[in-house]
């Protein structure tokens, strides 16, 4: 019997290199309708406003002739056009909820400029560097936030080519802080959608849970609010108000469960509310902070009792970075 040959060892595999990938189902344009979300969304949401509108007419029933300039019917209708054109963007691929984005923070870096008195170049290379910055999120997370010094650094151009000896810092520093508080931050709907595995349907959830957020402050404020929050920055808000943020925050997360992606921890399921309503707070006292500071009732006239698109998507401002750093890990 001869001896066996000495087995040769197998030589080494090549190492591939790690990147990012996208979630299997993700496009930068899909058919919103042929999403399994589409339909259990569109009845969710389909229901709550109607029982929002059967809501209103009941407590209206008095001034049914004036509804149109009713506030709190100017806010339903508002929630019926914003609720459909989201979700038709969330689930038309990544291209649509880029512009859904960009239109956001193109509106919100315009009040946001108004507000503080930007100069007009100022303004205008906020704006453009603002929307520069978020198409970076589609290359990659650290695609957006490797460039951030390098705006930072042609941002300062501005007052050292003016020579603004007088107010050149403080206006960049208003400058800077608007890039940070409007693209940078809301740019994480972006990664959110196409680095998270299930990130649309993620969003689907932060939106209706911000959403009913709200009105669940709005409510339980109203009815029972005593104790003030913050009685100088935002007199109105009240501790019993933050209850009703994480009431109608749990509500909506309930309601859209079934949107969230399968892999995430129960205990970071049961933990969304408690996020999205402090981020909801937290971001409507920031937005409140610089209102108050100068002296503005609200941001603008966009959107019909409400104000400024600014005044509506300060919520998500906080709520949607804390969102996707909290998720991240597990998915």
């Amino acid at each position: 019997m001869q001896p066996m040959p000495p087995m040769q060892p197998m030589p080494p595999m090549p190492m591939q290199p790690i990147s990012p990938t996208p979630p299997p189902s993700s496009a930068l344009l899909a058919n919103p309708l042929a999403d399994p979300l589409f339909w259990p969304t569109a009845i969710t949401l389909g229901s709550i406003l109607g029982a929002g509108l059967l809501l209103l007419l009941l407590v209206e029933r008095r001034h049914l002739r004036e509804l149109p300039q009713r506030t709190l019917f100017q806010r339903w209708a508002v929630w019926a056009v914003i609720a459909p054109a989201f979700s038709l963007a969330v689930l038309g691929g990544h291209l649509t909820m880029l512009l859904l984005t960009a239109l956001i923070v193109w509106q919100g870096l315009r009040e946001y400029a108004r507000l503080v008195q930007l100069p007009p170049l100022y303004a205008t290379v906020l704006l453009v560097l603002g929307l520069l910055a978020l198409p970076l999120a589609l290359l990659s997370p650290d695609a957006l936030f490797g460039y951030l010094p390098l705006f930072l650094i042609v941002g300062t151009l501005q007052p050292l080519l003016t020579q603004d000896v007088k107010a050149g810092v403080r206006t960049f520093a208003l400058a800077a802080f608007g890039f940070a508080y409007l693209p940078l931050l809301l740019g994480h709907l972006v990664l959110i959608h196409r680095w998270l595995p299930g990130g649309p349907g993620i969003l689907l959830v932060i939106a209706l849970a911000t959403a009913l957020s709200d009105v669940g402050a709005f409510t339980v404020g109203k009815l029972i609010g005593k104790h003030r929050l913050s009685p100088i920055i935002s007199p109105n808000k009240t501790w019993e108000g933050v209850i009703g943020n994480i009431l109608g925050a749990a509500l909506g997360t309930w309601l859209l469960a079934f949107a969230l992606p399968p892999g995430l921890p129960l205990w970071v399921t049961l933990l969304l509310p408690v996020v999205i309503a402090v981020g909801a707070v937290w971001g409507d006292l920031l937005e409140s902070l610089i209102k108050r500071e100068l002296g503005v009732k609200d941001a603008g006239a966009w959107l019909p009792g409400f104000g400024g698109l600014l005044d509506r998507a300060d919520s998500l401002v906080v709520t949607i970075p804390l969102i996707y750093h909290l998720a991240r890990p597990f998915l």
